[in-house]
């Protein structure tokens, strides 16, 4: 029984933690909001050089947080560069 309980609280910090790291893409805005446009420039061209690469070794959980990055790094990009 004991090794049960061990067990399950194991398996619930193990998903709490998982499910905490996940970021929206608000959270991401917020992250590189005070990065300049030239800053989200660089950051942009070197996430696309290395997509293909992150992509083909991510997780599905991993390979959306990628996504959700990229498309507020975008986003935030778009919005700094319209005067």
């Amino acid at each position: 029984m004991l090794i049960f309980i061990r067990r399950l609280l194991l398996l619930i910090f193990i998903t709490f933690h998982i499910s905490s790291n996940a970021l929206t893409i608000e959270q991401y805005k917020k992250q590189y909001a005070l990065v300049p446009c030239t800053g989200l420039e660089t950051r942009i061209y070197s996430f696309e050089k290395r997509s293909e690469m992150m992509f083909s070794n991510a997780s599905k959980k991993e390979k959306d947080n990628l996504t959700r990055e990229y498309k507020a790094l975008n986003t935030l990009y778009k919005k700094k560069e319209m005067p």
